[in-house]
């Protein structure tokens, strides 16, 4: 069976879908990928075929004016900037969205590109089926993802009011470009919204992060929405991106020769004054008593000019999976891929989220029990300080530690494969 997938976004986007894409190959499968121009080689680099589809949006993310939007930690603005690139890229990621998709007996779509892939899918009379990074379907558990103070628990009728909102203005944003498509394809022209689309069509949405986070949601949403865990790479494919060429043996070494340290990961996050943050961390550390291990991915900080004493160290890449074991609790921004990683290593989390669904997972990691969250737009010393202590009593270590215990860690790629498999027939 010859499956398309076309994608956008960050790699946070892409890498899930990269590992569903190796294991269908596995069943016997023709796989190929659409991703966007700055994760084409490193896609292809596991083996997978792919094409470049839609835009870069992580130069956009880069630029000065999406770094403002960032750090204003408004999620409509930074809506809007991406409605605006796509605005301008819309003509041509329809092409390639049709390209991707041509000669295909199968679709799986995304969040970001099942709009335009149901139309499709619908022209060439195939089955399709959508992957979901979070909720972002109408439900009565849970607000639209940025639309309310993250710390809120708003009764049903406000949760389902958010959700009214956004898929109506999402559906007026993006109905001229996706009638256009249409027009290519020899479509008539549709009002409707995407979710209604898929559910008329009965498309499967999977949930590929994991239900533990989100309570009560499986039980709302049923069949038509299964939920199969976070989908990681293999070794293989990890081996062939990079993931495992970090300097793991010194980082280890120097977690063994003290207390386990405070994980400090700022990937993402619209860091202007490198140097600022890194004497936040230090005070933050001498300040607790703890040893800091900080990540450097964010910054352009020279490794060899950036070690900050004998408390605190500063790494270059490493795999979560390697490191977070030995690691006492974890802050980063909250994207999910980071966020399984530090929940299943059993790491009490401190989210500090700039946009999107980062928010929502921050109220959820607290409203659990297993974490803090403190907004970006937020952070300063005497505030990281306090949410980084609460990560360290007895009581939130045992509550993350048993929460580890309830996650999916298994399977999720089998499961996922499984559903898309039984699409077809």
């Amino acid at each position: 069976m010859r499956i398309s997938i076309p994608l956008t976004g960050t790699r946070g986007d892409v890498q899930p879908v990269v590992a569903l894409g190796l294991e269908l190959r596995r069943r016997g499968h023709d796989v190929l990928l659409g991703a966007p121009p700055n994760l084409v080689d490193f896609v292809a680099a596991t083996g997978l075929a792919v094409r470049a589809c839609g835009p870069d949006i992580q130069q956009l993310y880069s630029s000065d004016e999406g770094q403002r939007a960032l750090a204003a930690g408004n999620t409509l603005r930074l809506m809007h900037l991406v409605a605006r690139q796509m605005a301008g890229y819309a003509e041509q990621m329809n092409r390639e969205v049709i390209d991707v998709c041509a000669g295909a007996d199968l679709i799986v779509a995304t969040t970001v590109t099942e709009d335009r892939a149901s139309s499709v899918a619908e022209a060439l009379d195939i089955p399709l089926a959508s992957l979901h990074y979070f909720p972002c379907r109408d439900n009565a558990a849970y607000p639209f993802p940025g639309s309310l103070p993250p710390q809120w628990n708003p009764p049903a009728p406000v949760n389902r009011a958010t959700w009214l909102l956004a898929e109506n203005v999402r559906r007026i944003v993006f109905m001229r470009y996706l009638n256009a498509l249409r027009a290519t394809l020899g479509l008539p022209k549709s009002r409707a919204g995407t979710a209604a689309v898929l559910a008329r069509a009965d498309v499967p949405e999977v949930q590929i992060y994991d239900p533990a986070l989100v309570p009560g949601l499986p039980e709302l949403w049923g069949a038509r929405r299964p939920f199969t865990g976070f989908m990681t790479l293999d070794h293989a494919a990890r081996e062939a991106v990079g993931d495992l060429s970090g300097d793991h043996r010194t980082i280890l070494s120097w977690i063994d020769e003290g207390a386990p340290p405070v994980f400090f990961g700022f990937g993402s996050m619209p860091i202007r004054d490198t140097a600022a943050v890194l004497a936040m961390v230090r005070e933050v550390s001498a300040r607790l008593g703890v040893r800091a291990l900080v990540s450097a991915g964010w910054s352009d900080l020279d490794l060899a000019d950036a070690q900050a004493g004998r408390d605190v160290k500063v790494v270059g890449p490493f795999a979560h999976d390697v490191v977070f074991p030995r690691c006492a609790a974890a802050v980063h921004h909250g994207g999910i891929g980071t966020l399984f990683e530090s929940l299943r290593a059993g790491l009490p989390t401190l989210v500090c989220s700039v946009s999107f669904e980062q928010p929502m997972w921050g109220g959820q990691v607290e409203r659990l029990g297993v974490g803090a969250h403190l907004p970006f737009t937020r952070l300063n010393p005497p505030r990281l300080a306090h949410a980084v202590a609460s990560l360290l009593t007895p009581e939130r270590k045992a509550a993350a530690a048993a929460f580890a215990t309830t996650l999916i860690t298994e399977g999720a790629c089998a499961h996922t494969a499984d559903i898309v498999e039984g699409r077809a027939r």
